[in-house]
């Protein structure tokens, strides 16, 4: 799996950092003098200029190694988004990115922490624990941070998870009648190519649940809505095929990277 390297501490990137979207909007005038407008979806881009500095001879070697693989702009490869939700869909857990338990009920347009009513409560009507999880095909040997918000309903906790072929992490919460953002730092150790995140809710259980989101570092940022694109980018590339690197030392390089991915 070519993924563009996380740094030994964990972080997915430095700042300062900088994102941009371009997008394209086409016009058609009709005979009778009348515009019309649309969004001409297949043009998106999102760009990312990442300053690198300071950087170990191990960290730069790892971007120089999936550099040399990609060979400059010509192969793509995955970049999880720095400072944003990779999850898609974050507070729809009916939709298709979610593989939730069958027996599950979902019942949206309950009030969010933020004064709004876009969190779900969610019902286990089973006689075993069922998830509500999302599977993204990122690296299992990365540092994430897993977050949601909860409260009770009928229930006393939930459970936060992640997990690949070998590996799983859990996080069990007590819940109130108040909303609390939950965290749980995910450290799996296995190279593989998928992990699955979620919550998982007991027999009977019922809870309310708003703004699931996993960062790519050991810490949680600020939340990020997110709908059928989340930070996951899997066709990313390198915007030129010339990398400067410049060494401040034996063992700190400094760089400037820019990274452009079409879609999301």
């Amino acid at each position: 799996m070519l993924v563009f390297p996380q740094l030994t501490t964990g972080a997915a990137a430095l700042y300062p950092m900088q994102r941009r979207r371009r997008v394209r909007s086409v016009v058609s005038e009709l005979g009778d003098g009348r515009r019309i407008a649309y969004s001409d979806v297949g043009t998106r881009q999102t760009e990312w200029e990442l300053t690198l500095g300071g950087l170990s001879a191990t960290e730069m070697a790892a971007v120089e190694e999936l550099f040399e693989s990609t060979y400059g702009r010509w192969r793509t490869f995955t970049f999880l988004e720095p400072a944003g939700n990779l999850l898609a869909q974050s507070e729809e857990y009916g939709a298709p990115e979610w593989d939730n338990g069958p027996l599950l009920e979902l019942t949206p347009g309950i009030d969010d922490p933020f004064g709004g009513t876009r969190a779900v409560r969610v019902f286990n009507a089973g006689i075993v624990a069922a998830d509500v999880a999302q599977t993204l095909l990122v690296p299992g040997q990365f540092h994430y941070c897993l977050s949601v918000w909860a409260r009770q309903n009928n229930g006393p906790e939930v459970s936060l998870f992640a997990s690949t072929t070998g590996s799983t992490v859990t996080n069990t919460c007590p819940l109130t009648t108040q909303w609390q953002r939950f965290l749980s730092p995910v450290a799996l150790g296995v190279e593989t190519e998928s992990v699955t995140f979620g919550v998982t809710l007991g027999e009977a259980i019922g809870v309310d649940l708003f703004g699931m989101q996993v960062d790519a570092q050991l810490a949680p940022g600020g939340y990020q809505r997110t709908s059928t694109g989340g930070g996951v980018h899997g066709h990313a590339r390198f915007a030129s095929d010339v990398a400067t690197v410049r060494a401040q030392g034996t063992d700190v390089f400094d760089s400037a990277i820019r990274i452009i991915s079409k879609g999301n």
